[in-house]
């Protein structure tokens, strides 16, 4: 299967489909990701205040199934903690651009 490749792309506020797509040093701002079964690439990719829609059957007896979702798990935890990380570096008072104050 051929991958529609995107490098170096901007998304902000939009819903973008992961699947059958690859994605190289892209960022992801606020947006709703939508992650089938079908076959996508990620790589050094930043992910800030996005939703993930998740349709994904795993399989009995599946060890692959199993793998994947748990590297997309830690993707997802991996934006958090950079999340924190900024929300932490920030003087008191105030909070990094474009974050909501309701944010914790």
């Amino acid at each position: 299967m051929l991958l529609t490749k995107h490098e170096n792309v901007a998304f902000k506020n939009q819903t973008v489909y992961i699947s059958g797509q690859a994605f190289v040093n892209c960022t992801f701002t606020d947006c709703t990701l939508v992650l089938r079964e079908t076959i996508h690439y990620l790589q050094d990719c930043t992910f800030d205040r996005c939703n993930w829609h998740v349709d994904w059957v795993l399989m009995w007896g599946s060890p692959e199934s199993i793998v994947q979702l748990k590297a997309l798990v830690e993707r997802i935890e991996q934006a958090q903690r950079q999340l924190d990380e900024q929300l932490e570096q920030q003087p008191e008072g105030q909070t990094p651009p474009g974050t909501s104050p309701f944010a914790k």
